[in-house]
């Protein structure tokens, strides 16, 4: 018997011999572990008689911190089960199984919730009303499918915000018959509307189905002489058919609707996969990681996660075929089956293949399985190569989320003109080149450096949003509290104020500044910390200067004749032998004055040395 305080004495006997959820809290009254019970009274105290019946390391590893066991009574176990997946999809306990969507791979969104839907690439799945198909093992397969809708479905390509309040004029696509021109109100919405249909068929795996539409429609238009519109439906049938070609799958039953769930468990890191079948088509696929606290065997690991993963999906097939072993208890296993199938209007069965077609389906993604959870392994292998410096500057800046991405802006102009930007990225506190950015200022004219990075911040936070990447873990700043506050106010602008964490870094007492009301501190000389900070402002300094050098040389090599005082013929002339304004420098005075006049070639000489005095690099001033 495990000692227990005199509260969770009196809450144990409290229990009810009924069916539903239980919490249990920490001293902080946090949720730890929620679970669920045929009989809560005799299920929760057996976590507390020193029983094996709990069936996971509870005891050893949860039981130490709870203080205090709340419970909801539902009417049956499948209700319990349901309840009990959107509570730790809320709450995501410590100590349950953590479902996380892996985002490597693509979605397909199609925004139906707008009046002339287009189909996206998406990174990740996000509630906005829009249909989401995949993921996709590449972008190069969703952009064959946004292709096919074009060619067979004319679904527009733009990003057009439709209807507009006035037609224009219709683009290429419409020529080439990849878009019905709703931008020029050549079609209406209903006659697109039945083209989002029938490319949802396409991509829900109702080829057959859409097929067969589309041959009465052939029939009727040639049985009203209609040949035209019949040729055109005899195409669209032979390219659907030649698209469905290589996208079948080794599946002798074209009716197999089924989802097929391989989970491997590597101690408390495990990864699951999910095959979604859908009238004999691979139509999608999911990855997930999961977070298994108490190192729970594949079984418990399943029943939760199963049916967290189903609460929010729009389909549930009818079988669902898993590796993993089902619950020997045949009324557990029934109330799994029986809240998945509450969630749709057909029976759901689990099931668990030994031969046969689904078994080879079980060894493909038992596969992925495996090699997501190589991945994972090597990834917490990779933690370790972490620099210090980065944990320390977690530490000295008080920060909720580790540094792992720092990036860090630099402006710079000479005089006000050519401005440009760099972002340089940072990442396990090394230089992360592949992500280095370079910014031209576009809507800011003479000097004026906040308006600068609120265009640079503008542009790169609404790129991260739209690919769907994680905001960074920290943005540093180069300046001091001015440049802090107004950076701030272009986050609070951008609604990132609370999600990106900001510092300043004031140069002459490398002092490091805070958005709020905290005190500036100044870090050790030798801290790992403060040469970070410094080493990602002096590189995204340096990256700028070396933008801005490139950029002006190119323009004075482009611009060096367009002085006032030097006329057409004039420019002919000496572009016609010399094609640069070193080769114009470098070439003897003799040659000038033959070629323009003895007074007109020595002015100009000075001109052109004047002009690029005044835009050598050497003379740059930074921001």
């Amino acid at each position: 018997m495990i000692p227990v305080s005199e509260h969770i004495e009196r809450r144990l006997a409290e229990l009810p011999l009924l069916p539903g959820v239980y919490i249990m809290k920490n001293a902080q009254g946090k949720i730890i572990y929620i679970g669920k019970a045929k009989v809560l009274k005799n299920r929760v105290s057996s976590y507390f008689d020193g029983s094996d019946h709990a069936g996971h390391r509870a005891a050893t590893l949860m039981l130490p911190y709870i203080r205090d066991i709340e419970w909801i009574i539902t009417e049956s176990e499948t209700e319990a089960l349901i309840l009990e997946a959107n509570l730790i999809r809320k709450h995501t306990p410590k100590y349950n199984v953590l479902l996380k969507d892996d985002k490597h791979f693509p979605y397909l969104a199609f925004s139906v919730n707008e009046p002339f839907p287009r189909l996206f690439l998406s990174r990740s799945v996000k509630k906005d009303g829009c249909l989401y198909y995949g993921p996709y093992m590449s972008s190069r397969m969703i952009r064959q499918l946004q292709d096919i809708a074009a060619r067979l479905f004319q679904i527009r390509e733009c990003k057009l915000k439709l209807p507009l309040n006035r037609p224009v004029r219709p683009c290429l696509n419409y020529h080439i018959g990849r878009c019905g021109a709703p931008c020029a109100g050549l079609v209406t919405r209903e006659e697109y509307q039945k083209k989002v249909a029938q490319t949802q068929m396409l991509l829900g795996g109702k080829r057959d189905d859409l097929i067969d539409l589309w041959e009465r429609e052939m029939l009727e238009a040639s049985e009203r002489m209609d040949f035209e519109t019949a040729a055109k439906k005899r195409d669209a049938i032979q390219a659907l058919k030649a698209t469905s070609a290589h996208q079948k799958t080794d599946v002798s039953d074209a009716s197999l609707c089924v989802d097929v769930l391989s989970l491997k468990r590597n101690g408390t890191m495990a990864a699951a996969v999910i095959f979604e079948y859908r009238n004999g088509v691979l139509c999608g696929r999911r990855h997930y990681r999961l977070e298994c606290k108490l190192e729970d065997d594949e079984t418990e690991i399943f029943r939760q996660m199963v049916v967290q993963w189903y609460m929010d999906v729009e389909f549930i097939p009818g079988e669902i075929a898993t590796d993993v072993p089902l619950p020997t208890d045949m009324s557990e296993r029934l109330s799994i089956e029986q809240a998945l199938a509450s969630k749709t209007t057909h029976k759901v069965v689990l099931t668990n293949p030994q031969r046969g077609e689904k078994l080879g389906f079980l060894k493909l993604a038992s596969a992925n399985a495996d090699m997501i959870l190589v991945e994972m392994r090597a990834e917490v292998q990779k933690y370790s190569e972490i620099d210090s410096s980065v944990f320390e500057l977690q530490k000295v800046l008080g920060l909720k989320k580790t540094p792992f991405r720092i990036e860090c802006v630099d402006i710079s102009h000479l005089s006000g003109t050519n401005t440009v930007a760099s972002l340089v990225a940072f990442k396990n506190g090394r230089p992360d080149k592949s992500n280095y950015r370079k910014f031209i200022i576009k809507t800011v004219t003479g000097v004026d450096d906040f308006a600068s990075m609120r265009e640079v911040m503008t542009r790169r936070i609404r790129r991260l949003e739209e690919e769907g990447i994680p905001m960074p873990d920290l943005w540093v700043c180069d300046g001091g509290k001015g440049q802090v506050d107004a950076t701030m106010q272009i986050l609070k602008e951008l609604g990132h104020d609370k999600d990106l964490p900001l510092i300043g870094l004031a140069k002459r007492l490398e002092e490091i500044v805070f958005p709020d009301d905290r005190k500036s501190i100044v870090l050790h000389r030798t801290s790992p910390a403060l040469k970070l900070l410094q080493n990602a402002r002096d590189e995204a300094h340096r990256f700028a200067i070396t933008y801005q050098r490139s950029k002006r040389k190119k323009d004075l090599e482009v611009e060096w004749l367009k002085m006032p005082g030097v006329g057409h013929e004039t420019r002919i002339k000496i572009l016609s032998k010399y094609k640069s304004a070193e080769a114009f420098m470098d070439a003897p005075l003799e040659d000038i004055i033959d070629l323009l006049g003895k007074v007109r070639g020595a002015k100009l000489r000075e001109q052109v040395a004047e002009y690029c005095a005044a835009g050598d690099p050497a003379e740059e001033e930074r921001a």
